[in-house]
Formats: C-alpha cells, sequence, structure tokens
C-alpha cells in the first residue's frame, strides 16, 4: 500500500451561516473485513452544524446494489430505533465512446463490485455512548467511548483532515457566505494527486468542474441551494497510478485491458494520498480512490451530503459509486454530472447495451420487483405511465424513435425492449451531453425538496429554519391597538421565483406578499388568531400534477390577543 502523504492541518471551523451552535459528533470510517464485518479504521470527534442523527437516510433504490448498514443508538443500556446507511455494492464505469470523448455515447461496463467498501457513521456524542451495527456478518456492538479512547491506534489516525479555506467556502450562487448546512446540499470536492505547490492546479480544476456542473439545468437554476466546498489534501507526486498493459496479467502492476496500450503515461506509478489509479479492475478508464481514506480526509468538513473527488491526471478517466471521481481531462466532468444523476437524483441509465445480471424493477405489480427509478418504466398503459402529464401533446405513446418531445420510446435500463424512457435522445443519463430531460429535470428538484440525502432529513426549506420572528413555537402575545411585526428569511432559487402569501383564520390578507407582515387589532375580539405564511416554488420544471405538495413551505403562529398594553409591540 502506497504511504500517505497529506498536508497536516484541520479545517475552518464550520460556517454556521446563522446558526449559533453546533453539535459535538463521532465521526468513524468503517472498512468490511474478509468476513463481511465492519472494522472501524478512523475515528474524529467533529462539530457538525445539523443533528446527524436524522441524517442517515436511504439513498438508493435497488437491494442488489447496496448493502444496508443498520445502527442502533445505545445510550445507558436503551437500545434506540432501528437507522439506515446504505453502502453502494458496486462501482460504475460509464464512459464516452472508444477512444474518442467526444462522441457522447455511453459506454458501460457492468458487475463491478467494489471490493474496498467503506462507510461513515456520524452519530452525536450525547445521543449514544456505543451503537449496534447490524450487517450481513449479524449484529456488532461498538463501544464509542472506548474508541475515541484509542482512536489514534486506528489504521488510518494518521491521515489528516482536508483543509478546508474559508474564501473557498460559499455558495455555487455569487461569492457570499454559504448558507447553513442543516438547510443546504453540501458538496465536498477532493483533491487526489496535488502536491503541497499544486494548490492553484486544484483551486483551477476545481472551479472548472463547478462551472461545468452549475452551467447545465437544473443545476444553474437551484445553485444556491447548495453549498460547495473544497478540501485541499496534499500527495508526495502527482497524478495517478498507469499500470502498463499485459495480457494475462494477475497482479496490480500490471492492466490486461487493451486500451491500457494507449496511454501516455502507462508504467507511471506514483505516491499520493488516496491510491489514485487507472485500470482498476482491469477497466482502463476506472479511475478509483481508496474510499476508507477519502471518507476520513472528509472529517474535515463533517457535514458533507455528497463528495466528489478531482485527480490530477490529464488522462481521461474516473468513476461512480459511493461518489464519483474525476480526471483532469476536459472531457471527464460530464461523467460526473451523469453520475450525480445516478446517485442524488437516484435515476436510472436510459440506454439500452445490455447489463447481465442487472436487478429488474416492475411499474405493475410484479412478485418480488419494486418500481422502477422516476425516468424509466415498463408501462405502456398511457393513463398509467408516471410521467404522463409530461407527454407532448398529440404525441404517440408508445413513441416512434426520432420523434421530438416527451413520451415513452422503447429502450432503457439496459434493455432494447419492454423497458421505455421519456425522450429519445436528448438526455444526460441517455448520452454524455448537458441536457435533463423533463423527468430528470423534475426529479432533482423534488429530491431537493423531499430530502433524503443526508442533513436536512426532510428536504430544504423555502423558509430558512430559525430565521422565523417572532418563533412560531409558542403563542404570541399581542396588545390590541399595537402592531406586531412577524417575519422570515425567504429561499428563492438563483434563477426562479416564489409565490408569498399570508393567510389570518386560513383566509389570504390581500397583498401581504412579502417576508414580513404587520399584523394588527383594534378589538379583543377574536382572541385567539392563527397566522399563516405560505411560500410555493413557481418553478416550471415540476409538473403541478406530479408536485406531491412538496414545493409549499409554511409556518403558523398562534395569536393570544390581549387587552393589557404591557405586551405591546416589541414585547413578550
Amino acid at each position: 500500500m502506497k504511504a500517505l502523504a497529506i498536508r497536516c492541518g484541520l479545517a475552518a471551523f464550520l460556517l454556521l451561516a446563522g446558526s449559533a451552535w453546533a453539535v459535538p459528533a463521532h465521526y468513524i470510517v468503517f472498512e468490511f473485513d474478509a468476513d463481511g464485518r465492519a472494522t472501524p479504521v478512523f475515528h474524529a470527534q467533529v462539530e457538525m452544524a445539523a443533528d446527524p442523527s436524522v441524517g442517515e437516510l436511504p439513498r438508493l433504490v435497488s437491494d442488489t446494489e447496496v448493502e444496508r448498514i443498520g445502527y442502533r443508538a445505545v445510550k445507558n443500556g436503551i437500545i434506540g430505533a432501528l437507522r439506515q446507511i446504505e453502502v453502494p455494492r458496486f462501482l460504475r464505469a460509464e464512459f464516452a465512446n472508444d477512444a474518442d470523448p467526444h462522441d457522447a455515447t455511453i459506454v458501460h461496463h457492468s458487475n463491478i463490485e467494489n471490493t474496498q467498501r467503506a462507510f461513515v457513521l456520524r452519530i452525536a456524542l450525547d445521543a449514544a455512548d456505543s451503537v449496534d451495527l447490524e450487517t450481513d456478518a449479524g449484529v456488532q456492538r461498538i463501544d464509542l467511548t472506548a474508541l475515541a479512547a484509542h482512536a489514534a491506534s486506528l489504521p488510518l489516525a494518521a491521515t489528516a483532515l482536508a483543509k478546508v479555506d474559508p474564501a473557498q467556502v460559499h455558495a455555487i450562487e455569487g461569492s457570499g457566505a454559504a448558507g447553513s448546512p442543516a438547510n443546504r446540499v453540501d458538496i465536498l470536492v477532493l483533491g487526489e494527486g496535488y502536491t503541497a505547490a499544486e494548490q492553484s492546479a486544484f483551486d483551477s480544476h476545481t472551479t472548472t468542474l463547478q462551472n461545468a456542473m452549475f452551467n447545465v439545468t437544473p443545476y444553474r437554476e437551484y445553485a444556491n441551494f447548495v453549498n460547495w466546498r473544497t478540501g485541499f489534501v496534499v500527495s508526495e507526486q502527482s497524478g495517478a497510478d498507469h499500470p502498463v498493459y499485459q495480457a494475462g496479467c494477475t497482479t496490480a502492476s500490471c492492466c490486461t485491458d487493451p486500451a491500457a496500450q494507449n496511454d501516455p503515461h502507462a508504467g507511471m506509478f506514483v505516491n499520493t494520498a488516496f491510491d489514485g489509479r487507472y485500470c482498476s479492475y482491469n477497466i482502463h478508464r476506472l479511475l478509483t480512490v481508496s474510499d476508507s481514506k477519502i471518507y476520513a480526509a472528509a472529517a474535515g468538513y463533517p457535514d458533507w451530503d455528497a463528495i466528489l473527488v478531482t485527480v490530477n491526471d490529464p488522462v481521461y478517466g474516473g468513476a461512480g459509486g459511493a461518489f464519483s471521481v474525476t480526471s483532469a481531462h476536459a472531457e471527464a466532468p460530464k461523467v460526473v454530472i451523469h453520475e450525480y444523476g445516478h446517485s442524488f437524483h437516484r435515476l436510472a441509465d436510459e440506454y439500452d447495451s445490455p447489463y447481465p445480471g442487472y436487478p429488474s424493477c416492475s411499474d405493475f405489480p410484479a412478485p418480488g420487483l419494486g418500481p422502477c427509478e422516476a425516468n424509466v418504466t415498463n408501462q405502456t398503459v398511457p393513463d398509467l405511465i408516471k410521467w404522463r402529464s409530461w407527454f407532448t401533446s398529440g404525441i404517440a405513446i408508445p413513441t416512434p424513435s426520432g420523434t421530438a418531445g416527451t413520451g415513452l420510446f422503447q429502450g432503457a435500463r439496459y434493455q432494447i425492449f419492454d423497458m421505455y424512457r421519456p425522450v429519445f435522445n436528448t438526455c444526460l443519463m441517455r448520452s454524455l451531453i448537458t441536457t435533463f430531460c423533463p423527468v430528470c429535470r423534475q426529479e432533482y428538484v423534488k429530491r431537493l425538496y423531499r430530502g433524503g440525502f443526508g442533513s436536512p432529513s426532510g428536504g430544504i426549506d423555502l423558509i430558512e429554519p430559525g430565521s422565523e420572528w417572532p418563533r412560531p413555537a409558542t403563542p404570541v402575545r399581542y396588545a390590541i391597538n399595537t402592531t406586531r411585526m412577524f417575519s422570515a428569511d425567504i429561499l428563492t432559487p438563483a434563477i426562479g421565483s416564489v409565490g408569498i402569501q399570508w393567510f389570518l383564520d386560513g383566509s389570504p390578507i390581500g397583498g401581504a406578499n412579502a417576508a414580513s407582515y404587520a399584523f394588527s387589532q383594534a378589538s379583543q375580539t377574536p382572541a385567539t388568531r392563527t397566522l399563516q405564511l405560505r411560500v410555493a416554488d413557481q418553478t416550471a420544471f415540476v409538473n403541478a400534477a406530479m408536485a406531491d405538495g412538496l414545493l409549499v413551505h409554511t409556518r403558523s403562529w398562534t395569536i393570544q390577543v390581549d387587552n393589557d398594553r404591557l405586551f405591546a409591540d416589541g414585547f413578550e
């Protein structure tokens, strides 16, 4: 194994953006041993901006593709509720066609089981003194107090935390302060194969990746719903390993993929922080890093919801799976965007090249099969197709190849027949282009508001949590013939608008369409009033018939009217 050479340094203290408190938490990295047991390899005590005990929720769909790790917090002998972490079993190797990365056709390699899987458990210090893990190997209890006491002896204890530069911590939209991690998607970008003298190259590569990703709709429109953080990590040498081609090779020093014969750096091996290498699993373009080392370094910003890794190497390559990996090649960011469609939107591939053994799905009752992802279906009855509200008027169902618009096109999810997609050939889940189809675009927006990607577990709130004034948790005393201000901070998409409306006792208040409202009442009756703020995303990216109530967010206050002037405006 390569020597680990990482610049020491603690990440910048969390920018809580409106929250004056942080949650002390255990941050533990686990690897799986040969018997399938979870073995801790790294522990750090961290400060988190959101309670981590509510942040771990299911992310993927197929039971075949993931191992579900159940865990229960144990505090003073009392065992808590079961929660889950999903660990992807497979790596995704999906690239541009043949030797020409400018060809948008996707070529994929199937059944690549990740043999170095790892996962992270984040749990508040005061929530547990031990934890029960439930893996395929059975139940094992982890004494968190003892683990913390012996953290220095764990295998990855020497891994320094990624250095998060405060100047690089910002919301995507503009260079202003980031929003609270408790109400944003937090993307952490780590660098592999950068020496101490190459931070400017790392900054350039992460900026290129950010620009590529957030020039794509709908990422562009919701850019300010994302915090982008970059973590610089120092390697002894630049780049990644490039095993040389050798037919019949059986070691990690060579590669059986004939494509490696065209590798300009074939035979180069370097000493890097995360063991980056091409030709993983004998697929030349499959560029991987050590999962557990990445997770350990990511403790430098423990509130991450998604991790991206950029490798300081010009050869085209990357990987998908638990996180996305990309090289510095100009076309490689498209692979990251496609993989993010899998990991964040939870979308299926829309191309039809075979994937032997891939788990089936069904959108009508079928024993042992779960529903298909949002952008594919085996249903052909028009009124039952889940994206029927997006059908282009007058389009034939099923839809002939080459037809423009949204319909039902045969061929998707690695099947030529009996599986369908929404558009013919203009979606990033089918080709490495720069467009998502309406169905995939919608699913991203719904995912932002639905949650399940980390924190906030319940999705992003258009009314910034904690900004409400007065606090809505307790009744508000009001003195008649005074004015009482109610307000909240509103999160509006970077490109788009929201509708704001205040309601009193269930009825809309004329002209009350701002983030604040001045309440007044001259009489003692009604003695109890209900004031509500309602904010709705007015995006056209989500079809109203498919919104599932996700686009409307509310806050309510109970107002108790009192004739006592002691409770004048501003006093409670």
